[in-house]
């Protein structure tokens, strides 16, 4: 390299271009927006949650069943009018970014993307926020790509980084991040570089996520380390009905988003509060019967109690089969959230359930029951997104429990592949192909070919 050359590096209007340079601006920007949006969808909730404890039983009983369909009236008007792309988890958008459009994210998407996640999973619909996040932070590297001007190969790799970023950010697991680009977006095109690029911006953005809320703001999981036992054989049977239960979610999900679709006689921006109004009816009605509401909004608490054994019996099977209503009714109908959280949380009650089976079939301790929560998270994920080494990754890092690698792996591939056998196609493509969008697979060298 020339002195001249180096200098022209070393320039501080330069230096904000070098590739190191601007994966740490994505990470810190990745990080306090996800930072943010958590922040904000756990203010609407909550206060609309209080507002509601505070009228008198039957009134808030009514508020509980139509806040989700106001929800989903404001996003329903937003999409309709202003912002078409705002839907859904946001996931399906950034993959068609950069298989087919280049890169190209714009920032008006990032901010309906947010302001319609708040709306609609602060009222309550049974979405997660960590699909927005990921599209969230994958529009903004490009954005941020756009204003620097990076060469084209460059200004391309700006999503697959974004994209680490969010669900670092997201989820606190920075590991997990690097292996979900690789299993979701890169498997047609891998490349060091790109991996690199994904590495530095998710540690940064993981990094400002723990700065801002804590080491691990979102699970809170108490459960010893484990040996080596006969018990984990439940790995097998979590696995199966992981496989099986994940792909019967995923399927109906597709196949009710399609009827939505055909909905001609209904306005488009009237399905979403739709959807909102049955998810709200089909909530109350759980919690009506167990005294538990989880199927509102992210459902964390409920969940927590799960993996930490405190929910037993017939609730945790009313749970499981409510949330996966509740998802299927609000994302179907159009609403803005992602299927992330909610698949987590379907998983963690049916590995819950089986756990207390067994804990009460072989009169083993019930603390076993945590261990199979976590099992059934995995396993539940990996069959319905498809993800199964994030799946292990994800719940290492947010448990720091690694005794039960072995059977979370076991019992995450077999439901990968029972899920796989019975379809090959991914949710995420599978979404994109109902709204008429191929993705064009190719490497750099067919590009320039």
């Amino acid at each position: 390299m020339k002195f001249s050359t180096f200098l022209h590096t070393l320039n501080p209007m330069n230096l904000h271009r070098q590739p190191f340079a601007v994966y740490i601006i994505i990470g810190l920007v990745c990080g306090l927006i996800a930072v943010a949006f958590h922040l904000s969808i756990e203010y609407v909730f909550d206060h609309i949650v209080d507002f509601q404890n505070k009228q008198s039983r039957w009134l808030s009983i009514i508020l509980m069943i139509l806040a989700p369909a106001v929800g989903g009236l404001i996003v329903g008007f937003v999409l309709y009018k202003i912002e078409p792309s705002g839907g859904g988890s946001g996931i399906p958008q950034a993959k068609a970014a950069y298989w087919n459009n280049g890169g190209i994210l714009s920032f008006r998407e990032t901010f309906w993307r947010y302001i319609l996640g708040v709306v609609s999973i602060g009222s309550g619909n049974s979405l997660g926020r960590e699909g927005p996040t990921v599209h969230l932070c994958a529009s903004l590297a490009s954005v941020i790509g756009q204003r620097l001007k990076l060469r084209e190969e460059s200004f391309r790799e700006m999503i697959p980084v974004g994209i680490g970023a969010g669900i670092a950010a997201a989820f606190n697991a920075p590991l997990a991040a690097v292996t979900f680009v690789i299993e979701e977006l890169l498997l047609h095109e891998y490349k060091t570089k790109t991996i690199a690029g994904i590495v530095f911006a998710s540690v940064i953005a993981a990094s400002v996520e723990r700065i801002a809320l804590g080491a691990n703001p979102i699970y809170n999981v108490n459960l010893p380390d484990f040996g080596l036992d006969w018990w984990m054989l439940i790995s097998i049977p979590i696995g199966v009905f992981g496989g099986f239960s994940g792909n019967f979610f995923i399927q109906g999900l597709l196949k009710t988003r399609k009827k939505f679709k055909e909905l001609k006689q209904v306005p488009v921006w009237l399905k979403p509060a739709i959807g909102g109004f049955l998810m709200g009816i089909v909530g109350t009605t759980v919690y009506l019967t167990t005294s538990h509401h989880g199927l509102f909004g992210l459902g964390y608490e409920d969940l927590n109690d799960a993996l930490n054994g405190k929910l037993l019996g017939v609730t945790l099977i009313i749970l499981f089969v409510g949330k996966i209503l509740a998802t299927i009714l609000s994302y179907s109908s159009g609403g803005s959230g992602g299927i992330f959280a909610p698949t987590l949380f379907m998983g963690t009650m049916m590995g819950s359930f089986i756990g207390y089976s067994t804990s009460m079939l072989f009169s083993i301790d019930s603390v076993i029951i945590g261990g199979a929560a976590l099992m059934g998270m995995g396993a539940f994920f990996a069959g319905s997104i498809r993800a199964p080494f994030t799946s292990v990754l994800i719940i290492y890092e947010m448990t720091h429990n690694y005794s039960l690698v072995l059977p979370l792996m076991f019992g995450n591939m077999i439901a990968f592949n029972i899920a796989e056998k019975i379809s090959h196609t991914r949710v995420y493509d599978s979404l994109l192909v109902q709204d008429g969008i191929f993705l064009n697979y190719h490497s750099d060298k067919d590009r320039g070919s």
